[in-house]
C-alpha cells in the first residue's frame, strides 16, 4: 500500500466499542417511537452498519444523507474545510415526531454536526442525537458535540480506514490508521 500508516484502533477495538455504544443507545430509546438512524455517507457507512446491528430495538428506521464540506488538501494532519455544508442527498424519511440519531464518521471542526442538528431540528423531530466514530476536539471551530463517541483523538491526525478515506481510497481497511507524513 502506498501510504505510511500506524494502527490506532484494531478491528477488535472497534467491534468492542461499537457493541458498548449500541447498548448505550438502546438504553436511550426505550419508548415505542421510531428512531430514524441517519448515516452520513460515505465515511460513516462501515460504522453505521456495525452500530445498527448493536441497537436492540424494533423501532429503528434506516436513512441516509450525503453532505460535502471538505476540500482535498491535507494541512497539518487534517483535511481543510470550507465551513460551508452542501446537502447533496436528503432524507427520504419524514422525521417529524420521531427520534433522530445521526451517525457520523468524524467530528473535527464541528461544522457538519452543527449543520445537521439545526437541519433536523427544523423538521420537528422528538430529538436529535449524534453518534460519531471519532472525535477530534482540538480541531473544533464550533461548540458542536456528539452525544455518543467511540474514540477521542487527543492530537491532530489524518485518519484512514473503517470508512475513512484518502482520495476515496483505504475505506475498506478493517482498522483505523493514522497516516504518517513523509
Amino acid at each position: 500500500m502506498g501510504l505510511n500508516k500506524n494502527v490506532l484502533y484494531t478491528e477488535a477495538d472497534i467491534r468492542a466499542r461499537v457493541k458498548e455504544m449500541g447498548a448505550q443507545i438502546t438504553e436511550t430509546y426505550t419508548d415505542d417511537k421510531p428512531v430514524v438512524c441517519v448515516c452520513v455517507l460515505r465515511g460513516a457507512v462501515m460504522f453505521y452498519t456495525d452500530l445498527m446491528k448493536e441497537i436492540k430495538s424494533d423501532n429503528v428506521v434506516y436513512d441516509f444523507v450525503t453532505l460535502s464540506s471538505y476540500e482535498n488538501a491535507l494541512v497539518a494532519g487534517s483535511m481543510t474545510t470550507t465551513g460551508k455544508i452542501k446537502l447533496i442527498q436528503d432524507l427520504r424519511e419524514n422525521v417529524e415526531g420521531k427520534h433522530v440519531l445521526v451517525v457520523e464518521d468524524i467530528v473535527d471542526s464541528g461544522f457538519t454536526v452543527a449543520y445537521l442538528r439545526q437541519y433536523f431540528a427544523s423538521k420537528n423531530p422528538l430529538d436529535v442525537r449524534i453518534a460519531c466514530l471519532l472525535d477530534k476536539p482540538m480541531c473544533r471551530k464550533t461548540d458542536a458535540k456528539a452525544d455518543y463517541v467511540a474514540f477521542t483523538l487527543e492530537r491532530p491526525a489524518y485518519i484512514i480506514g473503517y470508512g475513512l478515506d484518502s482520495d476515496q481510497k483505504y475505506r475498506n481497511l478493517d482498522g483505523i490508521y493514522e497516516v504518517i507524513e513523509g
